[in-house]
């Protein structure tokens, strides 16, 4: 547990190289391309229009049958809110998880601890959550429906997910340096937790033993929970709160504190790896 803490302390101060080091990754990735890092907002956007489509014109009716509104703007909004946490998670642990061995020779020359990478690969993620976000509010807004009056509630869950994340990923990278074909088994879970998580589908009315389940994971809690904060109050979730809560928590704890431990145990291991 005191290495846990060591390992979040270390973010804490070298937030503004973590900072720096975003900035320049954004330059060397799409400083090549014509619209420069505008791709960044362009293809979350594509793939949220992509969806709307299909199941906001198609399925409406069968996604959101308590709607207060027939507009379609409003199954949009609850559907951008959840894609925008969705995306930066599936970024954020996919990125992060890799960062270590994709930048093991470079660490091993610098002095900086190799535990800020998947950080690094967090902040790069950051842009999708926030215009996402954005844009959800402006349909939201321009359907008619006023925010959730959960609005505070929004920083509790970009910090809780940006731990999970963290420890996830923290988790993750040490495993797929040992064991390389795990990142084909993350590749397969992550594919498949879109759906999972209640992205498209209300999970609310799963009213079955799959979906208290699948209600309580925790893409699922941060996801609803971030929707609870800015598109509308959750009675289901309201109801599981607690136990989603205690859930959630120790999930993360066990990543973070296993995580901290593999990590830790192997740094010698990851300078030999190069």
């Amino acid at each position: 547990m005191i290495n846990a803490l060591k390992i979040l302390w270390e973010q804490v101060t070298n937030l503004p190289l973590i900072i720096r080091m975003v900035k320049f990754g954004d330059q060397n990735t799409y400083g090549s391309f014509i619209l420069g890092q505008t791709w960044k907002i362009v293809n979350p956007i594509l793939q949220v229009t992509a969806y709307f489509l299909v199941f906001g014109l198609g399925f409406r009716q069968v996604s959101m049958p308590d709607a207060p509104t027939s507009s379609p703007l409003y199954y949009l909004a609850w559907m951008m809110f959840g894609m925008a946490l969705w995306r930066f998670m599936n970024e954020a642990i996919m990125n992060g998880s890799s960062s270590i061995k994709k930048q093991l020779r470079i660490v091993t020359k610098m002095k900086f601890p190799m535990s800020v990478l998947p950080s690094i690969s967090i902040g790069t993620s950051i842009w999708t959550l926030i215009v996402l976000t954005v844009l959800g509010l402006v349909c939201l807004f321009a359907a008619g429906q006023p925010i959730s009056p959960h609005w505070p509630r929004v920083i509790y869950y970009v910090i809780a997910t940006l731990i999970f994340v963290y420890s996830f990923a923290l988790f993750n990278s040490t495993i797929l340096i040992i064991i390389p074909d795990y990142i084909s088994i993350l590749r397969l879970v992550m594919s498949m937790g879109m759906w999972f998580a209640g992205v498209i589908f209300n999970l609310t009315q799963m009213n079955n033993l799959v979906g208290d389940i699948l209600r309580l994971t925790p893409f699922y809690y941060l996801i609803a929970g971030y929707r609870d904060a800015l598109f509308a109050p959750d009675p289901v979730l309201a109801h599981e709160f607690m136990t989603s809560t205690i859930i959630f928590w120790c999930s993360v704890l066990i990543l973070l504190i296993i995580g901290t431990y593999l990590h830790r145990s192997y740094k010698d291991v990851f300078v030999e790896y190069k």
